[in-house]
């Protein structure tokens, strides 16, 4: 099964958005989906671990692979991005 991951931080104007968009997808799609906060100890694990810069950073895990896209994806890409 796909997972997204979407690390974010409290003060980012943009991770609303990201947040919302995968909230919506989630209704049509099946795929697990976490929110992260970079700041908690999961969050700086998957900093160090995938050397993330900025927020929001989607990781995506499907069929065995991990992307990790960084910034606000539009509706479009998100779904190519989960369908594999």
């Amino acid at each position: 099964m796909t997972k997204v991951m979407l690390v974010k931080t409290q003060f980012c104007v943009y991770c609303p958005s990201a947040s919302m968009l995968w909230k919506e997808l989630q209704k049509e799609y099946k795929f697990e989906y976490e929110e992260i906060d970079a700041a908690t100890p999961k969050g700086q694990d998957l900093v160090m671990k995938f050397n993330i810069m900025a927020v929001p950073t989607n990781i995506i895990e499907t069929n065995g692979k991990t992307n990790v896209i960084l910034g606000l994806l539009n509706r479009d890409k998100a779904i190519k991005a989960i369908s594999g």
